[in-house]
């Protein structure tokens, strides 16, 4: 152990002083000095866990990140589209919001009581891709999509046709 300091102390003082050809000598026989260091077996595995627990931590957050913008934006456009529009539109846009909220409270309840239905069955991962390979599933979403903008579509004329048969004041008076 004493062998490598004094190596050390020879290399560096050589380096003060100047002696290059001596500094470069003392600077080989120093690593040759140096016991090896060899990493366990148990390092090497703890290293991969934390080097992919790192990972995962990384890619969670990246997603926190990527929800919490697209909610944000989500946001800010209908404040801004609140604020531009006129009242019948203001108050479309409010039900329209409030529907969608709860209809999408319930759709993630229903999808989060699925995913736990189906991660219970052995054959989970072929029941998701059979799921969303099938093309009834795809057309079935598509109708509901195409029902759902009917139904903002014919809420609207409803609305529409309230206040020009009442007048612009409230609904309840």
């Amino acid at each position: 152990m004493a062998r490598w300091h004094t190596q050390t102390e020879r290399w560096l003082a050589a380096e003060r002083h100047g002696q290059d050809e001596t500094a470069e000598t003392a600077f080989q026989q120093l690593f040759e000095a140096l016991p090896g260091v060899e990493a366990s077996p148990s390092f090497a595995a703890r290293a991969a866990e934390a080097a992919w627990a790192a990972r995962v931590r990384r890619r969670r957050m990246a997603g926190l990140a990527a929800a919490a913008a697209a909610v944000l934006m989500a946001g800010t456009a209908g404040l801004t589209l609140y604020a531009l529009s006129g009242v019948g539109t203001a108050r479309l846009l409010a039900t329209t919001a409030a529907l969608a909220s709860s209809a999408m409270l319930s759709l993630l309840g229903a999808g989060v009581t699925l995913a736990g239905w189906w991660s219970a069955t052995a054959g989970a991962g072929a029941t998701i891709v059979a799921a969303m390979a099938n093309p009834y599933g795809v057309g079935a979403l598509v109708a509901i999509e195409a029902v759902a903008a009917a139904a903002i579509l014919m809420l609207h004329r409803l609305l529409r046709s309230e206040v020009e048969l009442r007048g612009p004041r409230a609904f309840c008076c």
